[in-house]
């Protein structure tokens, strides 16, 4: 199969400002009084090549990601929201070899690029109903090492915003649009369709010490979030604000005591990473 189409590459950033003026301009000068036009051609033809080499670059870190995912997986059916450890959109560019392959939009997608997916289980076509059934399956594996499904609407688990889909869930039920199906599978795990989740000190403070055994101090960065989910970097921070006195709430001494006894560094300032 060889794709003909008409458009930017896949994974194509637009180059403007500054790097397609010096283009220009180095044309200018190697051209002298050259038509507008001329030189808008090969301008144009510099920029796409410009764009092939970060294209053909780019896809191949995309891959390795997907293949890591694999590996970890044995599976692409990836989350559209799903994101790397460093925050890339792995789940939507995956979306988008997809969208190339269906020759859908201005995108293509080469024969060796499908050739490598193939490789690592990629699926084509995913439906909607697709779709709950992979972040079901990740509440299934959240389930099976914690036994219930009683977290926060913003706890990421594995990269995932679990929490987020799940509070989406329960709206659906209060509004009775959530299939009897799907309400049966999520009450095999546990569901509780209305809670009200808080986490107590103590559970935040384990998790503050499991880092202090890990990495011998608890310079955590400000946007540190742990395996579990939570984000203890925040956390961390608010409890230097409230020894400091600049929250409403100082903190007492028994949790003092405690956050000293695992080094807490209470002057030190938490960068973003």
């Amino acid at each position: 199969m060889t794709s003909v189409r008409h458009g930017h590459p896949l994974g194509y950033y637009p180059l403007t400002g500054t790097k397609q003026s010096a283009i220009f301009e180095k044309i200018m000068a190697e051209n002298g009084r050259g038509t507008k036009e001329r030189i808008n051609v090969k301008v144009d033809s510099m920029v796409r090549t410009s764009k092939r080499r970060y294209t053909r670059l780019e896809w191949e870190e995309w891959y390795q990601y997907a293949k890591e995912y694999y590996l970890t997986y044995q599976n692409l059916r990836i989350p559209i929201k799903y994101k790397t450890k460093n925050g890339l959109l792995l789940g939507r560019w995956i979306e988008r070899q997809r969208a190339a392959y269906h020759e859908k939009g201005s995108y293509i997608i080469s024969d060796t690029q499908i050739s490598l997916l193939n490789q690592i289980g990629m699926e084509w076509t995913m439906g909607i109903r697709t779709q709950w059934d992979i972040w079901y399956q990740y509440c299934v594996r959240y389930y099976s090492s914690y036994g219930h499904l009683d977290i926060p609407k913003n706890y990421i688990y594995k990269h995932l915003p679990l929490g987020e889909w799940l509070c989406y869930q329960r709206k659906r039920y209060k509004q009775k649009k959530i299939s009897d199906s799907e309400i049966e599978k999520l009450e095999q795990l546990g569901m509780r369709w209305q809670i009200r989740i808080r986490r107590e000190w103590d559970d935040w403070y384990q998790e503050a010490k499991e880092y202090y055994e890990r990495y011998g101090d608890l310079k955590v960065p400000l946007n540190y979030v742990t395996e579990s989910g939570l984000k203890l970097g925040l956390w961390i921070n608010i409890q230097r604000e409230k020894y400091r006195g600049t929250r409403t709430n100082n903190i007492d001494s028994s949790k003092l005591l405690k956050l000293n006894q695992i080094g807490m560094l209470w002057g030190f300032r938490s960068s973003r990473s």
